[in-house]
């Protein structure tokens, strides 16, 4: 088998791996690394389980995080322990881990830039034209192939997210921006710390977002103000509350994994693990034969609808004074808190997220009544 991924980020290189380590010829375009992005750049547990194993003279350059704080943006915060630690690096240096495990197992990169895609067959902008059997879309939230085979993403399924990179040192952090319908984060890497803002796209300009950060880390995060910084900003894609968001992501001959195929959680907008989860999807189901297409009812039946759930309760979350609530009640339940880190860790879905908040009430009123 021939298959041509566009997109060398975590979907696409794991992907690429997986695939290669299967038999298949497998050739990786992306003429962008290196590169970063603006996001946390935070693999949960999970998604650490889906990496390669790190060789001995090639770890994995992340640092481990073992707790968070909430901050409500009006006052009330709340330290959270993890149960498991969470990794966080920049993500140039991890994706550019993550290729190299890629090419170590066989993959041909092509660092090119893909001009345009067609069933069984990828142009890029130096004049190649390759014939492969599948085209398989890891080109991010703007991907080629995604607007190729199913169209571009709409508005109102992407948020934005902006920020820079500051020298210093800070707990990880995530703190709600009332009247954003976001949060802003801080998220400590080995030798800097991600600060950045995150908002639906269509709600306000990116400028003013910047600005609201910039205001916000100013007063309450100053070490960390840094108006030299560039800023960087880019789009989180999410599903619909509908399956056919999941459902569409895969042909006869194509098939999109991770950022091109919108799996974000649209809540957090956490996207490393459903983009090294997918990937690691589709090879199975490519490795035992069947069509693209099974992969995408697999993804669905696996974390879709959770994501689809997400997606439902996505305004009640940052319905004004949630916050507030949430983190005092965490702030007096030992219980909360478990719930909170375990959205954190995402071993807590939103399926089964009220069944289990409705499960901690008599512990959480007896310690209150304490």
């Amino acid at each position: 088998m021939k298959a041509a991924v566009v997109g060398g980020g975590p979907a696409g290189a794991l992907l690429s791996f997986h695939l290669a380590r299967d038999g298949a010829a497998v050739t990786l375009y992306d003429h962008s690394h290196p590169r970063e992005k603006p996001c946390g750049g935070a693999f949960t547990p999970r998604a650490l389980d889906l990496l390669p194993e790190a060789p001995a003279d090639d770890p994995l350059p992340v640092r481990r995080v073992h707790g968070c704080r909430f901050d409500s943006g009006a006052g009330e915060a709340v330290d959270v322990a993890l149960a498991r630690a969470v990794g966080i690096g920049s993500r140039r240096l991890v994706d550019a881990w993550l290729l190299r495990r890629a090419t170590g197992a066989g993959v041909r990169h092509v660092a090119e830039r893909v001009r345009s895609v067609r069933p069984g067959l990828v142009l890029t902008a130096g004049g190649r034209e390759e014939r492969h059997d599948l085209v398989l879309g890891a080109d991010g939230a703007s991907s080629l192939v995604r607007r190729t085979f199913l169209g571009p993403l709409p508005a109102e399924r992407l948020t934005m997210a902006a920020g820079w990179f500051a020298r210093g040192e800070s707990e990880m952090v995530v703190r709600f921006t009332p009247g954003l319908a976001g949060y802003l984060w801080l998220f400590p890497r080995p030798d800097h710390v991600g600060v950045g803002i995150c908002a639906p796209l269509a709600s306000v300009p990116t400028r003013e977002m910047l600005a609201r950060l910039a205001s916000e880390v100013a007063r309450a995060f100053p070490a960390l103000s840094d108006e030299e910084a560039e800023r960087y900003a880019h789009i989180i894609p999410s599903p619909t509350t509908e399956a056919a968001s999941i459902l569409e992501t895969a042909g006869d001959d194509w098939a999109l994994v991770g950022d091109a195929a919108a799996l974000a959680d649209p809540i957090t907008g956490e996207g490393i693990y459903f983009a090294l989860r997918s990937a690691a999807l589709l090879a199975d189901t490519l490795r035992g034969g069947a069509s693209p297409r099974a992969y995408a009812q697999r993804a669905y039946d696996e974390f879709g609808r959770d994501l689809v759930k997400a997606a439902a309760l996505r305004a009640r979350f940052f319905a004004p004074g949630f916050a507030s609530r949430m983190v005092r009640y965490a702030q007096r339940s030992a219980a909360v808190r478990g719930v909170l880190g375990d959205l954190v860790l995402g071993t807590q879905g939103y399926v089964g997220l009220k069944r289990r908040l409705l499960g901690s009430l008599p512990r959480f009123l007896w310690q209150m009544a304490r």
